[in-house]
């Protein structure tokens, strides 16, 4: 039986605001502001994801939603919300303990990964960092405290089932994008034919394991199996005698489902590669394949066996080994572990060895088969057979698998570097990263699915940058990438705008001779008759109303790309799915809005009564006590960047002649601040502020060296575009990313989540702060990447620089940098400093960000102020109940003297600011709350967990801090005062003091 989670509550804790009919009420609104009349046409994600927490422990709904959401999935802005709130998607299927199919939430993950590779591969590191908490052993051989069986279990699973879904794609798309082209289907139809065709393929996935008896069959048929193990027998063994059997398939030891599985008794030590090969002692133990993995049990499960470790098959090597003291020895070693087995004959040994090297391959996606390169048996084997991979299967499975390890071997650099002396890391920098491996189409990332597509080229290792920590290294990289090139067997003009998941749809669907193959790949066959049958019953519902729905303009899902007008792309249309949503929903007579209307027509599924009830109970709701007083809905929080305006200036030009660049007819837009090099053209986006050319100069000789980051990519491109070919015609940038190893960067990505749907928050109140949201990406438990902040420096280091004003502070290097209090530049970047000082000033406040000393506060040529590392949220602070960081946030008396003392107009505008940005994050408090309850449910953050932060203490206090039970017409003054309390408070310079002291921060 799976174990307990060690050490945490059975049950979230309850939400801290008392009194239920509230938190019924709260139901009643998302239900409301998802399907209710005034949606006007969006799926608000944010809302969808607090439905399927409160009603988690309902089935019925979580399906639902979960349905409804994929039908959807086709809107870019849809798509952006789900991988937004992914981190909750992938926290309850990991950790939710529900009396139902623990599927659902898998296969609408699984859905949604056959849209977009990128999206597999966040999950997939989502996942890996999950197993590493969960798995029974550490990478030092030591037994793990947290392992949980269940959550592991899970994890495994789902991660071998994305690597299929990924692999196998979806089965029928090929098909139906002739078929559509062809005119045979509709719009319609084919839309709803590719949703049935992944979501058939996801159940197929989540349901596979019934090919176990055809694997023994198989193994007999080509003489593998030993004559003394053809039929399986049940005969115990000794903890003395190694032997191998063959057991039939049992269920899986967390789940309803079946799962081949391989399994015998054999003598092994294990070495640990970190501890030098400690000597150990031979010891009897039961080994189990299953899902890629090697299982090791103290004795077979259905004895009461405790699993003691677990070995990740994918990439191991498997090779004999002949010491001459032991017969029959062979080894199993991966990145972290290394088992040396006994098997008790030759033939033993040999089964052994080829099943591990089978589950090692790409072809072990589909469970149990004998590797390719094993025997004369499998080089004679058909090349149409079903268990090898094809030409574009192989070449999904590549890319999948090359990505992961090129993001992993640029945190190796980080990791090895670490264990050398400061001095010498800037010597070893480069030289190690010119030996990191590039993928063919490799790519760094940090971005979105619906982000441009920048293929990562060479590696610019002379300006390998390190950073010295007392324990870490972190590094930063500067690749070449590549944009416009030409994708597939595309034909036509290039396209340099094309978003990631677009790009990697036409370079990796391409068709193989015989696509509907995919399927019977999998190893379905006991299920393939049921699985058909749905497909066809879908199809030929969808057909009775097929002439109402060619007549519903405003419904189709079109098939064009804005970007560049082609008829394959994966993408809806959103300004004309939203703008026609707002008239038809007007209209409808039925319950609830068009979408969902549409949804159930399409898809014949029934509203659950526990939504239905509540969609217009809602519409007589009372005010919400706490809340905003105008008894207004939720505002929808669509997840956005707050918008920069940019301009593009060519080498040698001026801004006034500056011509939009192109290439083949194409304009390229920019995919951030920097330069781009395309034939002999140089052109850098830059913000448009009003801040004078002279008065960035100024800054950028302090805070970046003298070269701002478009100068710095220029010089870099220029450099490489000189060994580049003469012919070459795509656009080439220069993507920087930070690796770091050591570092559990996952509550980091949760606190930069909150402070993006933050920034959502007041842009969509109106709210004129300024946030800088950067990417974070934790791509296990100890490594993770992070994006670059360019033309900024900590004010640590501002305030070090030799140029910076011995006297005067912050406001004296404004003076000298932007000019006089009176003129333009210096306004403009005040007023950025206001602006991004309020910004902080609640989120800090709003999410308890401590640690705020000047090593983690950055400044900006403009003037913004940039809050970095969360180490330290929701209240845990260094030295936690001894913090000296008592204030509500951190406004020093160098912040005061920026916006011209407390009695300035720039004050006052921070006041207003700060007091608007509060209101509008209380309108939507109860959202924040939810995502902060989903992640703290099980947590391993260490600001939800222990006793100081656990058991829903952290939430309270987040509560608390939202002011939920003050009275608007106190809300001001309780503002107000937060700001006062605030202004050089005592601790906050004590700790500037400390820091100082200990680690030498300027202050």
């Amino acid at each position: 039986m799976p174990s307990a989670p060690p050490a945490e509550p059975p049950s979230p804790a309850p939400r801290p605001s008392s009194n239920m009919a509230k938190h019924e009420e709260f139901k009643n609104q998302l239900v409301h502001d998802v399907f209710g009349r005034d949606n006007k046409g969006k799926v608000p994600m944010e809302k969808v994801a607090m439905l399927i927490w409160q009603f988690r422990d309902d089935p019925a709904v979580v399906q639902f939603m979960a349905q409804f959401v994929a039908k959807f999935s086709g809107s870019r802005q849809v798509f952006d919300g789900i991988e937004f709130y992914l981190p909750q998607i992938a926290h309850m299927i990991i950790h939710l303990e529900a009396d139902w199919d623990e599927a659902i939430l898998e296969r609408f993950a699984l859905v949604i990964a056959q849209q977009s590779q990128h999206f597999a591969l966040q999950l997939t590191w989502i996942l890996e960092g999950a197993i590493e908490d969960y798995q029974p052993e550490t990478v030092e051989g030591k037994p793990n405290p947290s392992y949980n069986q269940l959550f592991y279990q899970r994890c495994i699973t789902l991660l071998s089932n994305i690597e299929r879904c990924v692999v196998y794609g979806s089965p029928r798309s090929i098909e139906l994008q002739r078929m559509y082209e062809k005119g045979d289907i509709s719009r319609a139809e084919y839309e709803q034919m590719k949703l049935e065709d992944r979501l058939n393929n996801a159940r197929q996935i989540t349901t596979h394991g019934a090919n176990f008896k055809n694997f023994v069959q198989r193994v007999k048929e080509t003489n593998l199996l030993p004559a003394s193990l053809k039929t399986p027998t049940k005969s115990s063994t000794t903890a003395d005698t190694a032997s191998a059997t063959v057991t039939s398939s049992q269920p899986a030891l967390v789940s309803s489902r079946q799962i081949g599985k391989y399994g015998g008794y054999l003598l092994y030590k294990r070495r640990v590669r970190t501890a030098f090969y400690k000597r150990k002692n031979w010891k009897s133990r039961y080994f189990e394949i299953e899902e890629r993995m090697l299982y090791c049990y103290n004795t077979h499960p259905s004895r009461g066996g405790r699993l003691v470790r677990a070995m990740p098959l994918e990439g191991a090597t498997v090779k004999e080994t002949d010491l001459g003291k032991y017969p029959y020895m062979f080894e199993v070693e991966n990145h972290h572990y290394k088992y040396v087995i006994r098997a008790t004959s030759e033939d033993d040994m040999r089964l052994w060895m080829k099943l591990l090297r089978g589950e090692s391959e790409a072809n072990a996606l589909i469970p149990h088969i004998i590797s390719s390169d094993e025997g004369d048996e499998e080089k004679k084997e058909d090349k149409n057979s079903p268990y090898k991979l094809s030409s574009s299967q192989q070449a999904r499975y590549d890319f999948f698998k090359n990505e992961r390890d090129f993001v992993a071997s640029v945190c190796d650099v980080a990791e090895v570097l670490r264990f050398y002396e400061p001095k010498e890391r800037k010597k070893l920098a480069p030289g190690l990263a010119r030996k990191v491996d590039l993928p063919p189409c490799g790519y760094v990332p940090l971005c979105k699915s619906t982000d441009i597509w920048r293929r990562v080229d060479s590696v610019m290792a002379d300006d390998t940058r390190v950073f010295n920590t007392n324990e870490r290294c972190p590094m930063i990289y500067y690749f070449v990438a590549k944009r416009g090139e030409r994708v597939g067997g595309a034909i036509g003009p290039n396209n340099p705008n094309l978003d990631v998941a677009e790009f990697l749809h036409m370079q990796f669907q391409v068709p193989d001779v015989e696509p509907l193959g995919k399927l019977e790949a999998i190893g379905e066959g006991d299920d393939h008759d049921d699985h058909e049958g749905q497909e066809i019953t879908a199809i030929s519902a969808l057909g009775s109303n097929l002439d109402e729905d060619e007549n519903e303009d405003e419904f189709e899902l079109t098939m064009e790309d804005p970007t560049d007008g082609r008829k394959d792309s994966i993408w809806e249309d959103d300004s004309k799915f939203k703008m026609s949503t707002l008239s038809a929903s007007l209209e409808s007579s039925g319950k609830g809005n068009r979408e969902l209307q549409k949804f159930m027509r399409e898809n014949f599924v029934k509203l659950p009564s526990k939504l239905a009830t509540r969609i217009n109970r809602y519409e007589s709701r009372r005010k919400m006590s706490y809340l905003d007083r105008n008894a207004t809905p939720l505002k929808n929080t669509p997840i956005i960047s707050t918008p920069i305006i940019e301009k593009q200036i060519p080498e040698g030009q001026s801004d006034d002649d500056s011509d939009c660049p192109s290439l083949e007819g194409r304009s390229v837009v920019s995919a951030g601040t920097g330069s781009v090099i395309f034939g002999d053209k140089v052109v850098a986006f830059e913000h448009a502020d009003g801040i004078d050319k002279d008065s960035l100069d100024r800054a950028k000789a302090i805070v970046c060296g003298g070269e701002s980051w478009a100068e710095k990519s220029a010089r870099m491109l220029r450099d490489a575009k000189s060994e580049s070919r003469p012919e070459e015609t795509s656009v080439l940038e220069i993507v920087a990313m930070m690796a770091k190893s050591h570092d559990d960067l996952r509550q980091e990505v949760f606190v930069m989540q909150m402070i993006h749907y933050f920034e959502s928050v007041f842009a969509k109140s109106s709210v004129p702060v300024w946030l800088k949201t950067y990417r974070i990406l934790s791509t296990s438990k100890s490594t993770g990447l992070i994006e670059v902040l360019v033309d900024a420096i900590s004010i640590d280091g501002l305030k070090k620089s030799e140029q910076y004003p011995e006297t005067g502070g912050l406001r004296a290097y404004f003076e000298q940098v932007y000019g006089s209090p009176t003129s333009k530049s210096f306004m403009v970047a005040q007023r950025n400093f206001v602006r991004s000082l309020a910004g902080y000033s609640l989120v800090a406040y709003l999410l308890g960000l401590k640690d705020r000393h000047n090593g983690n506060i950055m400044i900006d040529t403009r003037g913004h102020i940039i809050h970095i590392d969360f180490g330290f949220a929701f209240g845990m602070a260094p030295g936690h109940e001894w913090s000296f960081e008592r204030a509500p946030f951190k406004l020093t008396r160098d912040y005061i003297d920026v916006m011209g003392g407390t009695n300035s107009e720039s004050f006052k505008e921070f006041q207003k600011l700060f007091l608007d940005g509060f209101k509008a994050a209380r309108a939507n408090s109860l959202t924040a709350l939810g995502l902060v309850e989903i992640m703290m449910y099980k947590s391993n953050y260490p600001c939800f967990t222990g006793t100081r932060y656990g058991g829903g203490v952290s939430l309270k206090r987040f509560e608390k801090r939202l002011m939920l039970d003050v009275p608007d017409s106190k809300l001001e003054k309780k503002a107000l005062k937060l700001i006062k309390n605030s202004i050089d408070h005592y601790g906050t310079k004590i700790y500037d003091i400390f820091q100082y002291h200990s680690n030498g921060l300027a202050y």
